[in-house]
């Protein structure tokens, strides 16, 4: 009864216009954040967000990696006639996607769903903003470590299968993103210096879509 209350107590000083019920999850760095009870039942804009990001999960890379991958080859394509240069520049760019497919999970991406399926009290529950969400990623970041932050019981039954790897979440993570920088810096050999810089740059790939949307408006 007391934590039903409790619930109800947040719901009416954040939340009083929602029509789900919400309910808090996790506290970091001083900043309590919350979640739909419900998650067949979240607002559409949230959910159609989190299934965006739930491919990308699957894909083990964000739409910006994708997108690059796509040019990197267009652009040794143009290079001219068959070599071996150019066959091992194909070779090892493919690789590189079957290497991600193997891989458990991608840091940056466990992030970013949790920053669309969790919100503090100065959000809109019932939208997604991608701006605000960089400022959550970076707060968690800053105040916990990965593997902290991943075995929180809300993130793990975001993400199931983090239940399901007996492994070392500090050290696939160094790992993890060690390949990442590799494969990046590979693929940014074959592209544009403003592509480039977007593709190194860890924030641009998180929300790469969303700020190219905003640049055309």
């Amino acid at each position: 009864m007391n934590k039903l209350l409790k619930l109800i107590k947040r719901k009416d000083n954040f939340f009083a216009n929602s029509k789900q019920v919400i309910e808090h999850a996790f506290t970091v760095g001083g900043i309590d954040y919350y979640q739909h009870t419900d998650v067949a039942n979240m607002p559409y804009k949230r959910a159609l967000k989190c299934i965006s990001v739930y491919n990308e999960l699957s894909m083990k890379c964000d739409r910006n990696y994708l997108n690059a991958h796509v040019e990197a080859m267009e652009s040794i394509m143009k290079k001219g006639g068959p070599s071996l240069n150019l066959l091992f520049e194909i070779k090892q760019l493919n690789n590189q996607l079957k290497e991600r497919l193997l891989w458990i999970y991608d840091e940056d991406l466990i992030y970013k769903i949790a920053a669309v399926r969790f919100f503090d009290k100065n959000e809109n529950p019932e939208d997604f903003d991608w701006v605000y969400a960089q400022k959550k990623i970076k707060h968690w970041k800053q105040h916990e470590q990965a593997a902290s932050f991943f075995l929180r019981e809300p993130i793990k039954r975001l993400i199931p299968f983090l239940n399901e790897q007996n492994l070392n979440l500090k050290s696939y993570s160094e790992v993890q993103k060690a390949q990442d920088k590799t494969h990046r810096e590979n693929l940014s050999t074959n592209l544009s210096e403003s592509r480039k810089e977007e593709l190194l740059n860890s924030t641009d790939n998180l929300f790469w879509e969303e700020k190219l949307r905003a640049s055309t408006l």
